[in-house]
């Protein structure tokens, strides 16, 4: 049957939500081989990746991961699709540290690095965070915190199916889209950056049909899966059931541009580094994109009625020290 499929997808057909489901839960289950899954997903890269499949897709992975629910089920996701290949700093997880200290319930989701010289996973280990909690543990991080690391893998433990396939491809593929979809706490709200334009609106479409509640898709005019600072960054938002398309720029929140080399780091380490600064008060093109992304995580976590009013607040959430404790206090509490 997936040969059937990798055919449709090679004579660049689309699949419907069915055939799509039937697809992936049988990659899903153990019931593919290695060899037949890379040629299913790169077959559906060389076609193009449509709105159905990803939501087709995405359902089967809510389904076969290991989901619960934490404190009031009220709280944010920061996450991207990666696959932007231009290695820079962890600007989500870092935003997502800001947003904790504003008063944001954070429930960040995450992997190590496939496609970028540092993942999520990598930069929370070099700051000397414990990542593999169990669910009793990640239930008392939150509610100390109100923030909390989600390892996929121990929260997609079906993934494990997919893993030699995606390595052996080496490039981003269905999966790199699936993951910001499948927070294991079931996150309403987010900020969700993509790594090419085109699925700005694809993504908010399928927030849409997953029941989200307020999204912000974002991609930098640089190629980031992230509000960027060396440019100007195209939204579509999806709030009310209804989705808004527009674009924002760091001078609208009289910001400079930044360049990309000011926001590259070639390791978690450097990564770190460039964080620390920036939560130490140094003021910098990271500093800058940090206040960005953290200001449009606490609109969507209702603690400012702006991203304008989210940016203004990170600021002084890095430079009074308060985004540096969070990060210390989930270091600390993660160990204990």
């Amino acid at each position: 049957m997936i040969q059937d499929f990798i055919n449709q997808l090679e004579k660049k057909e689309d699949l419907d939500f069915h055939s799509m489901q039937y697809a992936i839960e049988s990659i899903m289950t153990g019931n593919v081989d290695d060899h037949s899954i890379e040629a299913f997903l790169l077959a559906l890269n060389a076609k193009g990746i449509q709105e159905t499949e990803i939501t087709a897709a995405a359902r089967v992975m809510k389904e076969k991961s290991l989901t619960f629910e934490l404190g009031d089920g009220d709280h944010i996701d920061t996450c991207g699709t990666g696959g932007s290949g231009l290695h820079t700093f962890n600007c989500s997880t870092a935003s997502s540290f800001v947003a904790a200290a504003g008063g944001a319930a954070v429930t960040k989701h995450g992997n190590k690095a496939v496609s970028s010289k540092s993942g999520s996973a990598d930069l929370l280990l070099a700051a000397g965070a414990d990542i593999a909690h169990d669910r009793e543990k990640l239930e008392i991080i939150f509610k100390r915190v109100g923030f909390v690391f989600l390892f996929a893998p121990l929260h997609h433990e079906s993934m494990k199916y997919v893993m030699p396939a995606r390595q052996k491809i080496g490039k981003k593929t269905l999966f790199n889209l699936l993951g910001p979809h499948t927070n294991p706490c079931g996150a309403k709200r987010q900020v969700l950056g993509v790594y090419q334009k085109d699925l700005v609106r694809t993504f908010a479409s399928v927030a849409k049909n997953l029941s989200m509640d307020h999204v912000l898709i974002v991609h930098g005019f640089d190629g980031l899966d992230e509000i960027t600072i060396t440019d100007s960054t195209y939204v579509a938002e999806l709030k009310d059931d209804t989705i808004s398309e527009y674009e924002i720029s760091p001078k609208d929140f009289g910001l400079s541009l930044g360049t990309l080399p000011e926001i590259s780091a070639t390791s978690p380490d450097d990564s770190l580094q460039l964080i620390r600064e920036a939560f130490s008060g140094d003021k910098s093109a990271v500093q800058d994109m940090i206040a960005l992304n953290a200001g449009a995580a606490l609109y969507l976590a209702k603690k400012v009625d702006s991203i304008a009013s989210g940016v203004e607040l990170s600021f002084e959430l890095m430079n009074n020290g308060m985004a540096a404790d969070k990060l210390a206090s989930y270091v600390r509490v993660s160990n204990n």
